[in-house]
C-alpha cells in the first residue's frame, strides 16, 4: 500500500516524509503530489492513506488554493472509499468550519504545529495501513497438495489473515499469496475468493491444481488453460428430467491472447516440468487453451458424465472451482485479470487414482508462475 502524500510546502513534506520512514514506510512507497494535477496523476495507485494539505496549487508554479474539498471528493469518487485520509494544517484557526466535511469524509484533521498530535495520529493510522495488506496477485488452491508445489519453487512464508490460509512469496518483485480453500468446491471458492480480491485488492488472480478431462479431448497429465468456464449444476429440473441453463464466465481477450502465446512456446514443457522428480504421464502433450465446467460434486457415474459432457460439445476439462473463481472476479469492484490452469489427472471415469496428482500439481504450479511473470512484464 503506498502513502500519497499531498503537500506543496517543501520543508512541511520532509517532515512528514521523514516522519513516515521513521515508522517504517518505505521511500519507494510514499508519492508525493505537490500540485492537484499531481495528486491526479497519482490517483490511479494503490493508495492506502492519504495526507491532505488544505491548500494546493492547481499546476506548477501557481498559487495555492483552497482545494482540500476537491481532494476529499476526488478520493471518494475515484473509488478509495476505504483508503485512510489524514488532513494535516498549518491553519487550525479554519478547522471549526471544516471539522464537518472532512470528518462526514472520514478525513481526521490535525494542526502541524502540534507535532505530538499529529505524530501520534500517524501513528495510528499507520498501524491500520500495515494490517490492509495489499497483493498484486492472489492464488487459489483447492487442496493442499495442489499449494505444495510453491513451497518448493519459491521462497514463500506461510501467514494467517484472518482465518485465511496465505502462502506469501515474490514473483519478479510482485507480492502475491497462495491462498488454499477451507474445503472444495464452488461454494467455498466462491465465498474465498469474493473475500480476498475485496481484501487483498489484487490485480491478477489465479487458479491451479488438478482437474478430470473428458476422453477423446484430453490427455493424461496435459495442463489445460481455462477460456471459458460455466457451471453445469445450474438449471430446472422437471418431470421430464434436468434442463441445463449453464452461466458462463470467459477469460479477456488479451489475457487469453498472452496465454495462448506461453502454451504454445517450443519450451513450455521443458519449463513447467522443470524441477519435477516424481511420476510422469506415458506420453507429454503440449498444454491446451479450452472450455471448463464445474460442479460441486464429484462424478463417478458415466451415464451422468455423458449428460454433463453433452451440455458443450467442445468442454473439455471437469472441476469443482474454477467457474466459481472466475465469477467473483467477475462480479468484484476492482475487476482483477484472472487466469485458471490445471493439469488432467483422470479422464472423468470411475477408475480414479492418486498417480498423477504431485506432477499435476507441479506443472500447474510452474505455469501459473511463467503466466504471472508474463503478465506483469508486459504490463
Amino acid at each position: 500500500m503506498k502513502v500519497l502524500l499531498i503537500e506543496d510546502n517543501d520543508k512541511k513534506r520532509r517532515v512528514i516524509s521523514k516522519y513516515l520512514e521513521s515508522k517504517g514506510i518505505l521511500s519507494k512507497d510514499i508519492i508525493s503530489a505537490k500540485t492537484m494535477t499531481d495528486f491526479a496523476a497519482a490517483l490511479g495507485a494503490e493508495i492506502g492513506l492519504f495526507i491532505i494539505d488544505f491548500y494546493l496549487p492547481n499546476i506548477d508554479g501557481g498559487d495555492a488554493q483552497p482545494n482540500g474539498h476537491a481532494i476529499l471528493q476526488s478520493i471518494i469518487k475515484a473509488g478509495k472509499v476505504d483508503a485512510l485520509m489524514l488532513a494535516i494544517s498549518s491553519y487550525p484557526d479554519e478547522f471549526p468550519q471544516l471539522r464537518a466535511m472532512y470528518e462526514a469524509s472520514g478525513c481526521i484533521l490535525a494542526n502541524f504545529d502540534d507535532k505530538k498530535n499529529w505524530q501520534s495520529t500517524l501513528d495510528h493510522l499507520i498501524v491500520q495501513l500495515k494490517k490492509n495488506t495489499s497483493f498484486d496477485f492472489v492464488i487459489f488452491c483447492a487442496l493442499q497438495e495442489e499449494r505444495n508445489p510453491y513451497v518448493t519453487l519459491l521462497n514463500c512464508k506461510p501467514v494467517i489473515r484472518a482465518g485465511i490460509d496465505c502462502l506469501d512469496f515474490i514473483i519478479d518483485g510482485r507480492r502475491g499469496t497462495a491462498v488454499l480453500l477451507p474445503q472444495m468446491g464452488l461454494v467455498n471458492a466462491a465465498i474465498t475468493a469474493a473475500v480476498c480480491i475485496e481484501r487483498f485488492r489484487p490485480s491478477l488472480i489465479g487458479m491451479s491444481g488438478i482437474c478430470g478431462g473428458f476422453d477423446g479431448r484430453a490427455a493424461l497429465g496435459q495442463l489445460l488453460i481455462c477460456s471459458m468456464s460455466y457451471e453445469y449444476q445450474t438449471g430446472k429440473w422437471s418431470k421430464d428430467g434436468f434442463l441445463n441453463e449453464p452461466y458462463q464466465v470467459s477469460t479477456d481477450h488479451k489475457t487469453l491472447l498472452k496465454l495462448k502465446s506461453l502454451a504454445t512456446s517450443n519450451s513450455i514443457l521443458n519449463t513447467i516440468e522443470s524441477g519435477f522428480t516424481g511420476t510422469r504421464p506415458n506420453k507429454l502433450k503440449n498444454p491446451e487453451i479450452c472450455i471448463f465446467t464445474s460442479g460441486s460434486a464429484v462424478i463417478a457415474d458415466k451415464a451422468f458424465l455423458s449428460q454433463v459432457e453433452l451440455f458443450h460439445r467442445k468442454v473439455t476439462a471437469l472441476d469443482m472451482e474454477v467457474y466459481a473463481i472466475q465469477r467473483a472476479a467477475e462480479l468484484s469492484t476492482c475487476i482483477p485479470t484472472c487466469i485458471c490452469a490445471k493439469t488432467v489427472v483422470d479422464l472423468c471415469g470411475v477408475d480414479k487414482n492418486d498417480e498423477l496428482h504431485a506432477y499435476g500439481s507441479f506443472v500447474s504450479a510452474n505455469f501459473m508462475i511463467s503466466a504471472i511473470k508474463q503478465h506483469f512484464e508486459e504490463q
